[in-house]
């Protein structure tokens, strides 16, 4: 039973992965069910105030998302910039356990913002604000997911 709920959560964090560049909020559901099924296998031996911890932050992801009238749009390039920046800045975060992996995910997303606006010479700095927001936060909560899962797989081995 182990190894299937190994290879699930393996397959829920690929896919969490992917869909943080197309859906930013099934992303992250994505990924706190690829920790949970990590976590019960028991390669990636997490304490409950952890995960308890990331269920608030996913569940804050899912209501906001929820409660907003209109969706965000924004646009499939600039996603990419904000999802790679977040997966770029967690991978490198890495080295400073859960905390690095944070910070580096938001550091990640705000340059992915500029770097977008600069090449793209977008310079609506409200829009970017609330594209940063609107996939930046659920970005920042996948790729944490994924590089705190990572941390503890490699800390199991």
């Amino acid at each position: 039973m182990t190894e299937i709920m190994l290879i699930l959560g393996a397959l829920l964090l690929s896919a969490a992965l992917v869909l943080a560049f197309r859906r930013p909020t099934a992303g992250t559901v994505s990924a706190y069910a690829g920790v949970w099924a990590m976590r019960a296998s028991g390669y990636c031996p997490l304490s409950t105030q952890i995960m308890l911890f990331w269920a608030v932050a996913v569940l804050l992801v899912v209501s906001i998302e929820m409660a907003r009238r209109q969706p965000v749009t924004v646009p499939l390039r600039a996603r990419a910039f904000i999802a790679g920046g977040a997966l770029a800045g967690a991978a490198a975060g890495m080295a400073m356990w859960q905390t690095g992996a944070i910070v580096g995910a938001a550091a990640g997303v705000l340059l992915g913002v500029v770097a977008y606006s600069g090449i793209s010479r977008f310079r609506d700095y409200r829009a970017l604000w609330q594209w940063s927001l609107a996939a930046g936060f659920p970005a920042i909560i996948t790729m944490t997911l994924v590089a705190l899962c990572m941390e503890m797989l490699m800390l199991k081995s």
